[in-house]
């Protein structure tokens, strides 16, 4: 009888039709309700305030529920049946604060990075207009002048324009740039690196192992460490992406609250779904929330370098500007707001420095109490970073 009631499902999904409802197929794997994308009946009740990350398709063998999308407000944090069910579809790494990795409490490390970010809202003055406005004229100067310098780079990406910055951070390799950077300063391109022996203990005059090789493991230690809090904090937040939104408002589903020169540019936009929003016009964003911004969390290089090294002015500097710049590439490509960015620089800092003085204790046989000072004293708070003028301490001197 399973097996029957099974067929019949498969039958109705191929010819189109299930619950009253039509799907169509995306690349022959994915089912997408297009209610949520070509009628107006679901959105009819559908209130500005309630706009959140909705970017996700269910594929044929898990039918989404009648009336599951779009998902709102009150429908983050995930959990029970929305997290049940979102596991099911192809939304990216679904974790929540009760995961086996998560070891400290997110909703601390959250505060501590500054509380949930700004959602939208029905009124024109509220916060999360101004970095959605940022956004959109990012993507304009991106288009029609591109060699605009709106970050500062580093060595590395020095003669890039904006758009091939945003193809640097396009699907690549994790740890790739943080890799290559690693790598000049392992030949001294930026002076000579010398271990704190008080974080990473003396073993012999000539370090290789607890060098080269142990600052190549931090590098990915530090992105596999920090991953499953920043999707969980995505999907306890829930923000929806900027081309989620710009895509709300060039379809008129919102316009209630939303200031009337954003929804003039939206309007002017020439594009004809969301993803031709961003850099990316085949993809557009990746199937997961926007806030905190992985990227930004799996580039915290400036931060752990700074506590196993007696780093010098130099390498901070260019440490401290690949960290800037992948993050604030994905606002160049138009997949992130500027403050998803920010918070996961800082998160990915609170996770590390409660995990350090453990981690080179048991690895290194560090002095745990040395690598605590040492992580204090190196904290630096992204909210404070000017792109204008990025290495303050070069200046000084």
């Amino acid at each position: 009888m399973r097996f029957v009631r099974r067929t019949l499902v498969l039958f109705l999904l191929h010819q189109g039709h299930i619950g009253g409802q039509r799907y169509e197929y995306i690349d022959n794997d994915y089912l997408w309700d297009k209610n949520f994308d070509d009628d107006d009946n679901e959105w009819s009740r559908f209130k500005t305030e309630d706009l959140r990350f909705n970017k996700f398709y269910f594929p044929r063998y898990a039918l989404p529920p009648t009336g599951f999308k779009p998902l709102i407000k009150n429908d983050y944090p995930i959990s029970g049946f929305v997290n049940r069910t979102l596991r099911t579809s192809d939304a990216i790494s679904v974790i929540t604060p009760d995961d086996y990795e998560i070891v400290y409490n997110l909703p601390r490390i959250i505060d501590a990075v500054g509380g949930l970010p700004p959602q939208p809202e029905a009124h024109v003055n509220a916060k999360f207009w101004e970095l959605l406005q940022h956004v959109i004229d990012v993507q304009e100067i991106r288009q029609t002048r591109p060699y605009t310098r709106l970050l500062p780079l580093p060595d590395l990406w020095k003669d890039a324009d904006l758009n091939q910055v945003a193809e640097y951070v396009r699907n690549e390799y994790p740890g790739k740039y943080q890799s290559l950077l690693l790598a000049d300063i392992l030949n001294e391109k930026y002076g000579e690196v010398i271990l704190d022996y008080n974080c990473v203990p003396y073993r012999t005059d000539s370090m290789f192992l607890r060098k080269n090789f142990m600052l190549a493991s931090m590098n990915t230690w530090a992105m596999s460490l920090v991953g499953p809090y920043i999707f969980a904090a995505k999907y306890y937040c829930g923000r929806a992406r900027p081309e989620e939104v710009v895509w709300a408002i060039k379809t008129g589903r919102i316009s209630n609250g939303v200031p009337h020169a954003i929804q003039r540019k939206v309007a002017n936009l020439d594009i004809s779904n969301a993803q031709e929003f961003t850099a990316y016009k085949e993809e557009g964003c990746p199937r997961h929330p926007a806030w905190p911004a992985m990227h930004a969390a799996s580039t915290s290089m400036s931060f752990w370098l700074s506590v196993v090294l007696e780093i010098n002015d130099e390498q901070l500097c260019q440490a401290r500007l690949m960290d800037y710049g992948i993050s604030y590439a994905r606002t160049v490509a138009g997949v992130h707001y500027e403050d998803d960015n920010i918070a996961g620089l800082n998160m990915a800092q609170e996770v590390l420095a409660r995990a350090l003085p453990k981690y080179l204790k048991e690895r290194y046989n560090a002095d745990p109490k040395a690598v605590a000072r040492k992580v204090f004293m190196n904290r630096f708070d992204w909210r404070n970073f000017d792109p204008n003028d990025p290495c303050p301490f070069l200046r000084s001197k």
